[in-house]
């Protein structure tokens, strides 16, 4: 991979990417071509991220040697109750109501968190970094392979809302490889937001338009709600691994603590001395396996409980856990019922370095593809589902709440080494984030592999007890059962599966003569764009 000094983006579409380098061209910083690039990713990738999604941004300023974590997720509405989905004898949702149409719909926060981020730590204003998204769903673009494969899996969503037929289907069929797909109400909607400013999607016509929708099938998102909304700053989640500092996301998203809890647990094994082997893979298992037990099961919005985080990551805790695991024998504990019911959902990630070395590492999502599958009529605006990341059955730590975030996965992260960053990541895919973060990370500050080996490496992820491989690692299940693991070999779902379970992550290097290196992940449509 080419190495770059002036500057560095790396997103999951090549538009998106080089929509962002443009801006670094100019002389915007790097937040300003993250909020670039944020935007374009919601024009040319719809299934992932947008308007009416949120997100969270790890930034780090270069002059003031410090970093900052802006949370602008979506939130519960005010009307909504823990006990507002009716579930079947088995915990599930009703006609998928938290995952499909107006009752899964979360307050948005995307161009809230855009405009607050660029306030206060970039040089441009709303209506530059929207421009190019505007043109690109104006003139067009052209489907890729990810993109394609996703709307062949949303378009039973999208066909059952007249707008979303009209707008993201052709003759109720989905978009294909190569097709191209042009969005104009999308661009009049970004056109307004350009002129009137952030509060267009809040109070302004777009929220009207919102909250008449809401009104007439059944939603819960009032006026109130979307004037309301604010996002969050909060701190970063911050610990070491031998000898490098990692910042990550802090409640509500249960990735960062997953991350350093696992980091710590693996200090007490040799794990470079195993290399990449069996015994690598089972120790790595099992301290991800007691990681996502201990946090997912603990970890909600701070506003309505009081996380653990200090107990989870810190060192003493770390150790115990390490403790009680089998040098050849599986011992990951089981989930407890109290355990979250969230099922998989998918986003995506971005990261941006200026020649300065300010850094963002930015994911955004509408949850599950296509979010609830509603466009709001004459917007172009595709509405989250982020409620679906509650927990639906009531009296447990992560409930619906009126005016709660949902714990999420969502986990971009930064590594420093004496003070200084190295390396920026994050990744896609609901609670494979946190996994394949995790073991990029791992790849690289470990076992020293190169940033796009380090990405490109086959991935495992823990659903429970069960250890699931992706398919190049499938050699190794036969030695791992026999240490008492349940093994799923994941196989790809179908033809154009580009791999997506296992996550997208996208990483940029900071090299030691301050060089900079992107990598996107190969299981996604993307592109690291350099000056």
């Amino acid at each position: 991979m080419q190495p770059f000094k002036s500057g560095l983006v790396v997103s999951a579409n090549p538009l998106a990417s080089r929509a962002g380098a443009n801006i670094l061209k100019k002389g915007g910083n790097a937040i300003d071509a993250a909020i670039t690039t944020a935007h374009v990713l919601g024009v040319a990738a719809p299934a992932f991220s947008g308007v009416g999604g949120g997100g969270f941004a790890l930034i780090w300023l270069a002059q003031e040697e410090e970093s900052v974590f802006v949370d602008f997720r979506e939130k519960a509405p005010l009307a909504a109750r823990e006990d507002m989905y009716p579930l079947t004898p088995s915990g599930k949702v009703l006609r998928e109501e938290n995952a499909v149409g107006y009752k899964a719909v979360a307050v948005p926060g995307a161009i809230s968190g855009h405009a607050s981020i660029l306030e206060n730590y970039g040089t441009l204003r709303l209506r530059e970094t929207l421009d190019q998204a505007t043109r690109i769903a104006r003139r067009g673009f052209q489907v890729g392979r990810t993109l394609a494969y996703t709307w062949r899996l949303g378009a039973k969503k999208l066909r059952r809302f007249k707008e979303s037929r009209s707008t993201y289907l052709r003759k109720g069929r989905p978009f294909g490889e190569g097709a191209r797909i042009t969005l104009p109400s999308l661009a009049n909607s970004l056109n307004s937001i350009s002129r009137e400013g952030a509060g267009e999607c809040y109070r302004g016509e777009i929220a009207r338009k919102i909250v008449e929708d809401m009104t007439t099938n059944g939603g819960l998102i009032t006026a109130k709600d979307l004037e309301e909304y604010e996002p969050t700053t909060r701190e970063p989640l911050r610990g070491t691994y031998k000898g490098y500092e990692i910042l990550s996301a802090p409640p509500p998203s249960s990735g960062g603590a997953i991350i350093l809890e696992s980091l710590n647990i693996l200090e007490s094994f040799p794990l470079k001395s195993y290399g990449r082997s069996i015994q690598a893979l089972h120790i790595v298992a099992e301290a991800l396996g007691r990681s996502f037990v201990n946090c997912r099961t603990t970890i909600s919005d701070p506003a309505f409980s009081n996380p653990p985080t200090d107990r989870l990551v810190s060192k003493a805790f770390a150790k115990d856990q390490a403790s009680a695991i089998s040098p050849n024998k599986s011992s990951i504990p089981s989930a407890p019922t109290t355990s979250p019911l969230m099922p998989a959902s998918n986003t995506t990630h971005l990261v941006t370095v200026d020649a300065d070395h300010n850094i963002v590492s930015l994911t955004e999502s509408v949850e599950c593809y296509f979010g609830s599958g509603i466009t709001v009529p004459g917007t172009g605006v595709i509405l989250n589902d982020t409620m679906h990341d509650f927990e639906p059955r009531p009296e447990m730590t992560n409930s619906v709440a009126p005016g709660k975030i949902p714990m999420s996965s969502m986990s971009p992260t930064l590594v420093l080494r004496e003070g200084q960053p190295v390396l920026a990541l994050g990744g896609a895919g609901g609670p494979r984030i946190v996994s394949s973060t995790f073991e990029v990370l791992l790849n690289v500050i470990e076992y020293g592999l190169k940033l796009k080996d380090a990405v490109a490496e086959p991935r495992i992820h823990l659903n429970g007890t069960r250890v699931e491989f992706e398919e190049r690692l499938g050699s190794a299940a036969k030695e791992l059962r026999k240490m008492g693991h349940s093994i799923e070999i994941k196989q790809r779902m179908g033809p154009g599966d580009p791999g997506l379970y296992f996550g997208g992550v996208h990483a940029a290097q900071l090299a030691d003569d301050h060089s900079l290196i992107g990598a996107p992940d190969p299981r996604r449509d993307g592109l690291a764009v350099g000056l």
